[in-house]
């Protein structure tokens, strides 16, 4: 049986986050009737702006092939299966679980609470000249040194190459062999110019960057869990205008930070924000409920709200569940700030703006058609262990890692580079180090060292790879011309198709599964909701064809052509 029309039955997966988005501004013009209904669903409306914007917003390659009025209907079914979704939704009472609910509640906040930071707090948070200049000067940012490192995983071995270096041995030699980090070793130990503030984060102390002469070799200096030995090569002074610019930024953000806090601090005094006793021994105790955890004047944040931000923020395992001090302090630090400028937006009327009531209201409905699409397909699909390895033995060509060849490689500028150097090179040769010394671009090498490359990642080099294939071990190959420059290549081992690893190809043997009874599950939960429904569907074929005009669906099929 031909299925219905509507983009969801094509592509019910990846066109469900499409519908979630479809409250997003086009930047195309607006029709001439853009509030003028195209069909309605029960009492609600959907109105020709609403099938225009959703009909921009899809990605060619979920748009249909079709053209004239079946396009149209196609576009337009797609947003009647979304009305048809929200609607049992709300029937069955989703709306009203503590999930959608609570999680609707917080977007609000947060959507209220940055509307006001835009319009109340960030103006005062302006940063002058005079500002960036004091900045600059005390942080002493005008003085930047270059610096070389190596990086070693214990401090005896930073010792001992520090005696080494002490007696006379070449810094940029040890870096190369020793250095931890491939980059870093490949750059001979150079890290780049660094200023105070810089150097400080990398790991080295203000007095060693401040104090420490050119040439001069430092202690071992602890970062992280390793040690590295430092040396500057080489002073330079900087200008603040070369810099003006992040420190604009960064010193705003941090203003704002600043702002913010002191205002929010403000509102929990003067709202007299507090800790309920009982809603904390409720808390201990593991209860989950509406009871109040947090008072404040005019509201309070219930227990299960709470709870539902420690599951957001995976804390629920955490003292911020048991103990009241870290109770206080997780609420302070992940509720309390929205919570106050939220509060304070309402009471600025931002709420009842047209936009943002609209966009409220759409916020709720994704919430609703996530949460019922995993309801009704998500929570209904389940692969066994029996099937995942029927599958597998059914499809073994699925499930085999292609043919694998590791190489070293040498890419030259131009061909004739690449002759010359081909004409001297031996398979014994140590090729990172040549490529290093003259400053040859790269692929990425694995910890081997070497460039792999099979079948699936071979395609942007039609040249490359069939040279490999015929290649022997060990033997200098090229030049062939990549879009890199001219590769000379020496195969090191070539790796026959095998099957993937059991475990692999398990994780993706049960994700094919369930996407494709998923697809199954949606199919016929989509057709039940149309014979459900379907009667309540007036379409205005007149309205429609003004919303998306003959021109207007041309282009967006050339659109998915040149795609």
């Amino acid at each position: 049986m031909e299925k219905p029309a509507g983009l969801l039955w094509q592509y019910p997966l990846a066109l469900l986050a499409a519908l979630v988005l479809i409250t997003a501004c086009s930047q195309q013009q607006t029709p001439a009737h853009p509030t003028a209904p195209v069909a309605r669903v029960g009492e609600v409306q959907i109105s020709g702006e609403e099938l225009r914007r959703f009909a921009l917003d899809v990605l060619p390659d979920l748009r249909p092939a079709k053209q004239g009025q079946a396009a149209r209907r196609d576009y337009l079914q797609t947003l009647i299966d979304r009305q048809f979704m929200l609607r049992q939704a709300r029937e069955i009472g989703l709306g009203d679980e503590p999930a959608v609910r609570i999680a609707s509640l917080l977007e609000r906040r947060t959507y209220l609470a940055n509307i006001y930071r835009r319009r109340d707090l960030h103006p005062k948070a302006q940063i002058t000249d005079d500002d960036i200049k004091r900045y600059f000067d005390d942080q002493g940012l005008a003085h930047e040194r270059l610096v070389t490192a190596i990086m070693v995983a214990t401090k005896d071995e930073a010792r001992d190459l520090k005696n080494q270096l002490d007696a006379g041995a070449s810094f940029a030699d040890l870096a190369t062999a020793h250095t931890l980090d491939p980059l870093v070793a490949e750059r001979r130990g150079r890290l780049g110019y660094m200023n105070r503030a810089l150097a400080r984060r990398t790991g080295i102390p203000n007095e060693i960057f401040d104090k420490q002469p050119i040439d001069a070799i430092s202690p071992p200096l602890p970062i992280g869990t390793r040690f590295h030995i430092v040396r500057f090569i080489e002073d330079r002074q900087v200008s603040v205008d070369s810099q003006r610019e992040s420190l604009a930024e960064g010193l705003a953000k941090a203003r704002k930070r600043e702002v913010e806090q002191q205002h929010v601090e403000l509102l929990a005094y003067e709202l007299d924000w507090r800790l309920a006793p009982p809603g904390l021994a409720a808390l201990q105790n593991g209860a989950s409920s509406d009871q109040p955890l947090f008072t404040y004047e005019g509201g309070a944040v219930s227990l299960a709200e709470y709870r539902e931000v420690l599951k957001l923020r995976r804390a629920s395992h955490g003292a911020a569940a048991r103990d009241s001090a870290a109770v206080e302090a997780f609420a302070r630090r992940t509720i309390l700030p929205e919570l106050m400028l939220a509060d304070a937006a309402e009471k600025a009327g931002y709420h009842r703006e047209p936009q943002v009531v609209a966009w409220l209201a759409k916020d709720r409905e994704e919430r609703l058609l996530k949460v019922s699409y995993q309801r009704q397909i998500g929570d209904q699909v389940a692969v066994t262990e029996p099937e995942i390895e029927a599958y597998i033995a059914r499809h073994p060509e699925r499930f085999t890692v292609p043919e694998t060849i590791c190489f070293d490689e040498l890419i030259a500028p131009d061909a004739e580079t690449a002759r010359q150097l081909a004409a001297t090179l031996t398979g014994a040769e140590d090729w990172q180090a040549i490529a290093a010394k003259r400053g040859f671009e790269h692929r990425p090498r694995n910890a081997d060292g070497l460039v792999c490359m099979h079948s699936y990642n071979s395609t942007p080099y039609p040249t490359l790879w069939p040279a490999l294939q015929k290649s022997t071990p060990d033997q200098v190959g090229g030049p062939v011309h990549t879009r890199e420059g001219f590769a000379l290549f020496k195969v090191v081992s070539k790796k026959a198709p095998q099957p993937e690893p059991a475990a692999q190809a398990r994780q993706r043997a049960r994700a094919m599964l369930v996407r494709r009874a998923e697809q199954v599950r949606f199919d016929e939960w989509l057709a039940a909701l149309r014979q459900q429904y379907g009667n309540e569907v007036e379409i205005f074929d007149d309205q429609l064809a003004d919303a998306l005009p003959e021109a207007l669906l041309a282009s967006l099929v050339r659109e998915t052509q040149d795609h």
